[in-house]
């Protein structure tokens, strides 16, 4: 059943980059002028993270995220793709039927050590924006995001919509943008539910200094009881060539409104993370 839904997910999303394929000629075919800092072809990186804590409950995480886009004229086509896998090991008092702690000869209590893991995130999206005028365009998405361990079996989601995008440079931009899809999410438990969403999504990427460059992004979708919304604030300092130090604080959230400093929130999750950054086009 889950290689099922999964398969139809790929089908939808494979139909919105063919579509795309397909009318982009008409797109290129009128007259149009790109912005003059923004030049055609390949933009993309790779970021690899990691963190470890020890005390009472040891954990542990590894991400990697991938962002490659092409820009031509009037279109601009991007594939988002994240991994995300976090550990957790503590010692455990081994207990009797009744709840009682169970000592050893000597009269200690007998600890076990638990593994668990806590995230296996896997997500990969894909993004087309057709261009009306050098600022004004419109979008399509279609993503895929799975993991069990939070009990999220599978969650897909078509969007379409309208954008604004202010280009200065690959360092200095600001995008927003809202739309309407569906939505279907499949919970490991059995449950699921599917339905249309409204979307809104806003991206800043600022250059304060010759290194330095400043990032800010959140996406979120809502209209649905399995509302979500994740969002980034990035500091990235150049280092040499295309590698880059990023230091970022990611948040997920399923609520409407959250506590940011409560991280016994339920339904919200962050990370603060030391990723490096790799410049790959």
């Amino acid at each position: 059943m889950r290689n099922r839904r999964l398969l139809a997910s790929i089908v939808h999303l494979a139909a919105i980059v063919v579509t795309v394929f397909i009318l982009a000629p008409i797109g290129r075919a009128q007259a149009y002028d790109m912005p003059k800092n923004l030049k055609p072809g390949w933009q993309g990186d790779v970021q690899l993270g990691a963190y470890a804590t020890f005390g009472p409950t040891d954990s542990s995480a590894l991400s990697a995220r991938t962002i490659v886009s092409y820009s031509d004229k009037r279109w601009e086509h991007e594939i988002d793709a994240k991994l995300f896998r976090s550990t957790s090991e503590a010692f455990v008092v081994r207990r009797d039927a009744a709840g009682a702690a169970i000592h050893d000869a000597d009269d200690k209590e007998i600890k076990d050590l638990v593994s668990s893991t806590t995230n296996n995130r896997r997500y990969i999206g894909a993004q087309s924006r057709w261009f009306m005028s050098a600022s004004y365009y419109a979008f399509g998405i279609a993503d895929i995001d799975v993991n069990t361990p939070i009990g999220l079996e599978l969650s897909s989601r078509q969007i379409v919509g309208l954008g604004y995008k202010l280009y200065r440079s690959k360092r200095d931009y600001l995008t927003g943008a809202v739309g309407v899809g569906r939505k279907q999410r499949h919970d490991v438990s059995g449950d699921s539910e599917r339905g249309f969403v409204g979307y809104v999504g806003l991206r800043v990427k600022h250059k304060i200094g010759e290194r330095t460059d400043f990032g800010f992004s959140i996406n979120s979708d809502f209209g649905s009881e399995s509302r979500f919304s994740e969002g980034e604030v990035s500091l990235a300092v150049k280092v040499r060539g295309p590698l880059s130090i990023k230091l970022k604080y990611e948040v997920q959230f399923d609520s409407a409104v959250f506590d940011a400093l409560d991280n016994f929130d339920e339904g919200f999750e962050a990370v603060l993370s030391v990723n490096l950054a790799i410049d790959i086009f």
